[in-house]
This record gives C-alpha cells, sequence and structure tokens, in this order.
C-alpha cells in the first residue's frame, strides 16, 4: 500500500454483518477475526452465557463471568445479546437477526440447531444469500459426523498430538513419554482460522454468484491439514515419522533441542558449512574436528554422544548469548521463550504484538491482531460484552422485539 493512502477507521470489512451463535473458542474466534477488521459481529448467548465466561483466567483467581480473559480475547469488537432459542421467541428473533446478515457462523451440534430451526439446509432454503459457517468436531458426514468432541479429541484425532514433541524437541521413549498437548487452545484456534478464511472466500464469491453458501468445518480436517510432512512420508514413503530422537526422523545432525543456561535452545546445523560455523563459534573445540564429526554421516551416526557434547557447551551459555553468536556467525540458533519473555520483548512492543485492555478493574494485556492492515489497522472498537449488554440496542431498536 502506498503511503499516502487514508487510514479507515471503520475497517475493511465495514459493511458486513455477522451473526455469531458460538461457545468455546473455535466458532467465536473466526468471528472475532471479522470483527476485528470492521465487520459488525453480533454474538448471540442463551441465558447461561459461553461457557468461556466460567474458565478464566481470573483476576486474583476469583470466578467472575464478567472478567475471563478468554472470553475478553474471543470476543472483543462483538455486540452482545442473550436470545434462548430453544423457545418460539427465540427462534422467531434470531431469524430476523439473519435475515438481515450476511454471515451466520456457529458451533452449536447439529441436535440443538436442527430444534431451533437452524439447520444449514433449512437457513439455506429461506435465506439463500446468507453464508452459513458451521463448525464440529468431525464435520457434517461420515461415520464419526454425530460425535461429540472438544478441544483435545480434536488435537489428538488430528494426529498432532502423536507427533508432539518432534523435531527438535522429541522423544526418548514412545510409552514412557506420552504425546503431548499444548495449555493453549490450538486445535479450536487452528480451525477458527480455517473457517474465517472460508467465510472470506465465501463472501468474494457471492459478489460473483449473488448466492450465499454452506461451509462445513471439521476440528479434525483443520488440525490434520497441518500434517503436511507426516502425511505425505506415511501416503507415498517409506518413512515413518514418529517422536523418537532418531536420525531417520530428525534428519541430519546436529538438529537437537537443548537445554542452556536459562533455559532451551534449538541448535540447527544440518550442512558442513554450518557445521564449521558451529565449530568456530564453540572455539575450535579439538573433538568437533576428530573423524567422528567430520562429516554429516559422521555427525548422525554419532549423533547420541554428539547431542551430550553440545549439551555440555549450550550449558554455559544463556539463549540470548547463543542467539548474538547465531546472528554473528549466520547459524540456525534459536532460543524459545517463554510467555513472558515474548510479551516484554522490544520486538513485541514495537509491532503491537500486544495491546493493553482493563480487565476486572485492572489493566492487562492481550494479543492484538495477528494481520497488519495499514489502510485499516485493527483497533478495539469496544470490549467484548458483558452478558446482554447489547440486547436493547440489537433488539428493541432495531428489530422492535424484547430480548
Amino acid at each position: 500500500m502506498s503511503g499516502d493512502q487514508r487510514v479507515q477507521p471503520s475497517g475493511a470489512l465495514n459493511g458486513l454483518t455477522v451473526i455469531e451463535l458460538g461457545d468455546g473458542t473455535a466458532a467465536p474466534f473466526a468471528a472475532k477475526m471479522l470483527g476485528d477488521f470492521g465487520a459488525e459481529v453480533i454474538k448471540v448467548e442463551g441465558p447461561e452465557g459461553d461457557s468461556t465466561r466460567r474458565r478464566g483466567p481470573f483476576p486474583d483467581g476469583k470466578p467472575d463471568p464478567e472478567a475471563s480473559g478468554l472470553f475478553l480475547y474471543l470476543n472483543i469488537n462483538k455486540l452482545g445479546v442473550v436470545l434462548d432459542v430453544s423457545t418460539d421467541h427465540g427462534r422467531s428473533t434470531m431469524q430476523r437477526l439473519l435475515a438481515g446478515a450476511d454471515v451466520f457462523v456457529t458451533n452449536l451440534p447439529i441436535d440443538r440447531l436442527r430444534s431451533a430451526g437452524l439447520a444449514p439446509e433449512t437457513l439455506r432454503s429461506r435465506l439463500p444469500r446468507l453464508i452459513i459457517a458451521t463448525v464440529s468436531p468431525f464435520g457434517s458426514n461420515g461415520p464419526w459426523a454425530a460425535r461429540r468432541g472438544d478441544e483435545l479429541i480434536s488435537f489428538a484425532t488430528g494426529g498432532i498430538a502423536y507427533s508432539t514433541p518432534g523435531m527438535p524437541d522429541a522423544s526418548d521413549d514412545l510409552y514412557r513419554e506420552p504425546p503431548l498437548h499444548p495449555t493453549c487452545f490450538a486445535a479450536e484456534t487452528m480451525t477458527g482460522l480455517a473457517c474465517a478464511t472460508a467465510i472470506m472466500a465465501a463472501v468474494n464469491g457471492r459478489e460473483l454468484t449473488g448466492q450465499g453458501c454452506h461451509i462445513d468445518i471439521s476440528q479434525q480436517a483443520a488440525v490434520a491439514s497441518m500434517q503436511i510432512r507426516d502425511v505425505m512420508n506415511s501416503s507415498y514413503g517409506d518413512t515413518r515419522y514418529n517422536r523418537l530422537l532418531n536420525p531417520i526422523t530428525i534428519g541430519r545432525m546436529p538438529n537437537f533441542y537443548l537445554p542452556c543456561k536459562d533455559g532451551y535452545v534449538t541448535i540447527a546445523a544440518p550442512m558442513d558449512i554450518h557445521w564449521d560455523r558451529l565449530v568456530e563459534g564453540m572455539g575450535e573445540p579439538a573433538w568437533a574436528k576428530s573423524a567422528d564429526y567430520a562429516s554429516s554421516a559422521a555427525r548422525t551416526a554419532n549423533w547420541i554422544a554428539l547431542r551430550d557434547k553440545l549439551i555440555e557447551w549450550t550449558m554455559t551459555l544463556t539463549g540470548d548469548e547463543l542467539h548474538a553468536l547465531a546472528e554473528k556467525s549466520q547459524l540456525p540458533i534459536f532460543p524459545f521463550y517463554s510467555i513472558r519473555k515474548m510479551a516484554e520483548s522490544e520486538h513485541a512492543r514495537v509491532r503491537r504484538t500486544l495491546v493493553e485492555v482493563e480487565l476486572g478493574g485492572r489493566k492487562a494485556r492481550m494479543p492484538a491482531a495477528p494481520v497488519g492492515m495499514r489502510a485499516t489497522p485493527w483497533a478495539m472498537r469496544y470490549p467484548a460484552p458483558r452478558l446482554g449488554e447489547h440486547s436493547d440496542l440489537v433488539l428493541r431498536e432495531r428489530l422492535g422485539v424484547t430480548a
């Protein structure tokens, strides 16, 4: 974009109306991505509210449905209304909301959608221009279509848990070291991104056809799409990747996840030119020039001893010192940041990776949008809604009905 373009505070998606009937992470995250760039997102909650209101984290650990950090992040830039779609009044009001919308995104189970008159096939016949995105653990067809699932189930059945940890932080024993899951909602976040991307493709498609569509998002499929290396090798090659630390699955050595003085780093020197630079950076130790480590094949054959020798060196330096050496020597060495260290880094500050918000009466930080747009930059237009905060505005003033 040219530097003289005027900033449009309303956002690139201004004029797009999104109705979200979601719970948890996947559908709310997809709607959040649209709201962050200007779409008007109306979040519909039942009388009990989104379950993330009760998950926290909470300031001082005191449960407060209006001060959940997770809910705040997932539902910023949304208007919030309360509707009980199990009642006739709630169902009819929901239909009126959808009649004026461009997008409907939901991750409620299909049986609940059908009982509320919100099944995709029903909405497609009534509202042909509406883009409908349904998120479910396994999609709407296939032998597992009716199965319930959550974050952990999607992460596990998508294959990614089995390969975690993987290259280069691998396991020594497949049975004593089980698959791992991160503390974040990784599977549902991946699904939300996939859903938001598909919605935007459908919005563009509607410009050409004048017709909406039904987007069927499977959380398992979204996770499986991240397994490019493992799926390809399983399908077309003889190599079966697993979590073991061995030269067959991990490639040329060294390629290790190693402890250092204040945390962990990856030491990757797969080519001879990298190895020569690493040896120089280590101060030319005699062992590194021996026949046991003189070639890529030799280093791979002696990878266990090589790892131990490298640990003796990395434990004398901090992650930042090793990273400085990497910058100087053009080596692929990088430290692993804790969340706090990432949040406090100068790079995150300059790029506004995190933004300051108010949570439970105190200041806190949360991630901003992952995408930077120069003419229509991300902005917090309004904070996550209190339960039913905008019911009067949306329902009474716009539709002439009560909640």
